[in-house]
This record gives C-alpha cells, sequence and structure tokens, in this order.
C-alpha cells in the first residue's frame, strides 16, 4: 500500500511539473525557433528591422508558454488549450477536418469521443480539441487589421518624436512586432509533433513522459551553435510542400500533418527500457512514466529529426512573419526607433469562438 501510494505521489508530481513548465519546444526551442526566423525573411525593410532584434522576437515568443499560462483565470481557460489539436476525438482524417472552427463546433459538439472507450461525449471544442491553427492566424489577422491605421500615422519627425511611446506610428509598430513574436509561438507549437496528437505525452503508446523528454530534455543537449544549425537546414527548406498553400490556416494544417505522421518514428527511437503503464484503482489512475535511457542516449537518435522540426517551424514562421508584414501595407521599421521592450504582454483572447460568458451575455441582450 505505501509503496503504491508512493508510485500515485510520483506520478502526481510529475503530471504537475509538466504542467507547470511544459508546452512545445521548451523554452529554447521557441527561442531558437523566432531567433532564426528574424534571419529568413525575404522582404528587405522587415529583415533589416528583426535582424537586430532575434532576442526580442524569442523571448515574445515564450510570453504563451511562461507568462500567460501564470495568469490563471480565462487566460488559463481558454488559451492553454489553443496550443495544440487533439484530432483524435473527432475520429477525423487531418485532411478532412475543416477549416472554418464554427464548423467544427457544429459538427462534433455532442458527438462521442473517439478517444475514449466511456461513451463520453464532446462538450466544449475549443477545449477539447484545441485550436492552435486558428491561434496563429488570429495572430497574423491582428497584423493586417494594421494597415489603415499605418496609413494614417505619421512617422516620427525628430528624437523627441523616435522617443515618444504614445506616438500612434510608434504605438502601431510595437503592436506589430509583440503579436509577430506572439504567433510565432503558435507557429512553433505546431512543429513539435507531439502538439498534433491527443496522445501528448505518449501514455497511450506506452512512451510516457515523451513529451519533456523530446522537447525539453534532448534540446537541452545541443551545444551553443544549435541557432546556427537550425538556420541552416532551414535554408535548405525553401520549397517545402508546407508554404505552397495560399493562408494560414492551410500551411498550419500542412505543417500539422507532416508533424502528426513523424510520431511513429519518434517513438521508434524513443531508448525505452521499460513502457509507461497506467493502473486505474479506486477511481484514480496510477501512473508509472517509460524508463528510457538518458537524454543524452536520445539526442544521438533523434538530434537530426528535432533540427528538422525546428528549422519547419522558423521556415513556416518566417513566411508568415512576410506575409502579414505585406498585407499591413510594409510600413518603414527603420523610423521606429523606440527603446520600449515588451518584457510582458496583456493576455489576447482567442476571438474564433464564442465563450459560455459571451453566449450569456448575448442572450441577454436578445432578452431584454
Amino acid at each position: 500500500m505505501k509503496k503504491m501510494f508512493l508510485t500515485l505521489i510520483t506520478s502526481i508530481i510529475s503530471v504537475t511539473i509538466y504542467s507547470s513548465i511544459g508546452g512545445a519546444w521548451g523554452g529554447r526551442g521557441h527561442d531558437t525557433i523566432c531567433r532564426t526566423a528574424s534571419f529568413l525573411v525575404k522582404d528587405k525593410s522587415l529583415k533589416e528591422y528583426l535582424s537586430n532584434k532575434p532576442q526580442m522576437m524569442g523571448h515574445l515568443c515564450n510570453i504563451p508558454d511562461f507568462y500567460w499560462k501564470s495568469l490563471g483565470g480565462n487566460a488559463a481557460k481558454y488559451g492553454n488549450s489553443a496550443h495544440f489539436i487533439d484530432l483524435e476525438i473527432t475520429g477525423a482524417s487531418i485532411k478532412s477536418i475543416s477549416l472554418d472552427y464554427k464548423k467544427i463546433i457544429d459538427e462534433y459538439t455532442g458527438k462521442t469521443n473517439k478517444l475514449k472507450n466511456d461513451g463520453s461525449t464532446i462538450k466544449f471544442i475549443p477545449t477539447e480539441f484545441g485550436s492552435v491553427w486558428w491561434r496563429a492566424d488570429q495572430f497574423s489577422k491582428r497584423i493586417q487589421n494594421l494597415k489603415a491605421e499605418f496609413e494614417k500615422a505619421k512617422p516620427p519627425a525628430n528624437r523627441k518624436e523616435e522617443q515618444d511611446n504614445e506616438l500612434p506610428y510608434n504605438k502601431l509598430v510595437y503592436q506589430m512586432i509583440i503579436d509577430m513574436g506572439l504567433m510565432g509561438h503558435f507557429v512553433g507549437d505546431t512543429s513539435q509533433p507531439f502538439h498534433t496528437t491527443a496522445d501528448y505525452d505518449g501514455w497511450i503508446a506506452g512512451h510516457g513522459g515523451i513529451h519533456a523528454y523530446f522537447e525539453d530534455g534532448i534540446v537541452s543537449e545541443f551545444d551553443g551553435d544549435l541557432e546556427a544549425l537550425v538556420l541552416k537546414k532551414a535554408r535548405t527548406m525553401s520549397e517545402s510542400s508546407f508554404l505552397k498553400p495560399t493562408t494560414v490556416l492551410e500551411k498550419m494544417k500542412a505543417l500539422s500533418e507532416i508533424s502528426m505522421n513523424e510520431i511513429p518514428a519518434i517513438f521508434k527511437l524513443d531508448p525505452v527500457i521499460k513502457k509507461s503503464n497506467v493502473i486505474k484503482e479506486h477511481g484514480m489512475e496510477i501512473r508509472t512514466e517509460a524508463e528510457r535511457q538518458s537524454t543524452s542516449v536520445g539526442f544521438k537518435r533523434m538530434n537530426k529529426m528535432i533540427l528538422t522540426d525546428l528549422a519547419r517551424g522558423a521556415t513556416l514562421l518566417a513566411n508568415l512573419w512576410d506575409d502579414a508584414y505585406a498585407k499591413a501595407g510594409r510600413p518603414k521599421l527603420n523610423a521606429y526607433k523606440s527603446y520600449k521592450y515588451p518584457f510582458m504582454t496583456d493576455f489576447v483572447m482567442p476571438d474564433y469562438f464564442e465563450t459560455p460568458v459571451e453566449k450569456e451575455l448575448d442572450h441577454e441582450k436578445k432578452t431584454q
């Protein structure tokens, strides 16, 4: 009994640690993707600006994990599930799933959860299915929607105006860069294979604990040249299939399909000594993580795959940054000289679905 209790406690501690610090790629991976993308953009003006700010973009790309997830409340309730796609709960293939989020909500809400064997139904698509494709699209649209304001705003004309953070032009550039960085996080999520599956930590496949091992443990085994290695790999990807679709959603979906198809190969490379185990007793799940060899062993097996995944994320992100910047009217970034730094940014609610609170308010307005 004592041994069972200790196993349960260990399992709970393991899950708690993962949920508090986990996220696709961990801090170093996200930072690497966004720093690398800063050197991959094609627009001359945008590249000139970003290549002087890769550290800032890396910081911004980590905010959705390291700051927003600490806020609790609606930031956790509606934000945390925007980092993934749990396709398996619908039983649909990735090719057949709609890019219209409302259609997904209408089609699958109330339907049987295909992943579970207990007859339960899908209650709320945004938190159960996830929405990482639409989250990246949301930030791209926020950037594009700045075009009309940029056309009216005058760039700073002197040193005083350059450091005036209330100058409309400065505020617009600052907001655009923040949205670019935040978008980068969710593009990076899509390049991490375990953010494209409901078995995000490998427990169903007997590889429990694989998520953090893959994205944090093995990534930490790289030397200080990780960014350079990813950049070199990314520069070979200009003709990648996930760049060929037209829209943000189509490109995100294309990258998700590639990432998802990689999962069986990762399991084959995972140096497991003893598979993970899940036992249900007295209404509780007692989980024992897979016993696996050290991350140094995993690194030798998976480093090429991880470099490719990170490079895909950086390549798509640079492509989407270029596109959003162009649709925002290509504002003159060389006129922006402010030293204001986005240490923390306000949480942005997803805008592509209604929350229960919004539905209640809408109902009240209609009945008044």
